[in-house]
């Protein structure tokens, strides 16, 4: 496995995304510079391209990646890929989104209290059953690689609400704690839940000596953006996504 860090040009060895999500990297080229970076993850045949940066800098660098066929295309929101190259990669528009970390406890929020973490080992069953129904589109898998813990709050003896977390890479031997799954009850939205659990996983995670806590979010949910402006994120990563025609959720 490559260390994305020997292959970064110096200013974007210390940007927390590109650190936090090394670690899920086997194969890593960096194209560019200082300004504007573009990353190559995996095999030249089919790979996923990451770009950060300058927006102009990374459409000509997207526009002379020496690939064909990709993956999956992420780059800076005001960057707009040529039709041209986009038909070459074999992509289309798929959503825009946001990457976000802080490294402070959240303030206590109503309902945390109710939010207790969930033996995995034992709750597996009833965190998919309660993902289904809450967040039938995500791709977090309670039992996957780099899981860190879950955590859920009960409503009549039933999960109403789940979020996970995940270990991503961070600074002096520390991991990073990055946020997703987070999914409550059609029935029980709007009622503070969600944020009550993701209160509770970042709070878990700072006392847990994470670097910081992350999490993405859709750039059109603005409900959830005030929330997490509340628990103390920041926003790192602005960014539009492309995908092949018909795909329904990102790479795992």
């Amino acid at each position: 496995m490559v260390d994305v860090l020997e292959v970064l040009p110096p200013r974007w060895r210390e940007d927390r995304m590109l650190r936090g999500d090394r670690v899920r990297w086997d194969a890593v080229e960096a194209l560019g510079d200082d300004d504007a970076v573009l990353l190559v993850l995996g095999a030249r045949d089919r790979p996923s391209l990451l770009g950060r940066g300058d927006p102009e800098a990374v459409e000509r660098l997207v526009a002379r990646a020496p690939v064909g066929a990709a993956r999956w295309l992420s780059v800076p929101r005001e960057a707009q890929p040529a039709a041209a190259v986009l038909d070459r990669l074999g992509l289309v528009p798929f959503s825009t989104w946001d990457w976000l970390s802080t490294d402070g406890s959240p303030p206590p929020v109503p309902g945390e209290r109710e939010v207790h973490r969930l033996d995995v080992g034992a709750d597996e069953d009833r965190i998919r059953a309660c993902l289904r129904t809450a967040n039938p589109g995500t791709s977090a898998d309670p039992t996957g690689p780099g899981e860190i813990g879950w955590w859920g709050v009960e409503v009549d003896g039933a999960l109403a609400g789940v979020v996970g977390v995940s270990a991503r890479g961070g600074v002096d031997g520390r991991p990073s704690w990055h946020v997703h799954g987070l999914g409550v009850v059609p029935t029980l939205r709007e009622s503070g839940m969600g944020t009550a659990l993701t209160a509770a996983a970042t709070r878990a995670g700072v006392l847990a000596g994470a670097s910081w806590v992350s999490l993405g979010m859709y750039a059109e949910n603005d409900t959830a953006r005030r929330i997490y402006r509340r628990l103390g994120f920041r926003t790192d990563a602005e960014l539009t996504s492309f995908s092949p025609a018909g795909a329904e959720r990102p790479p795992g």
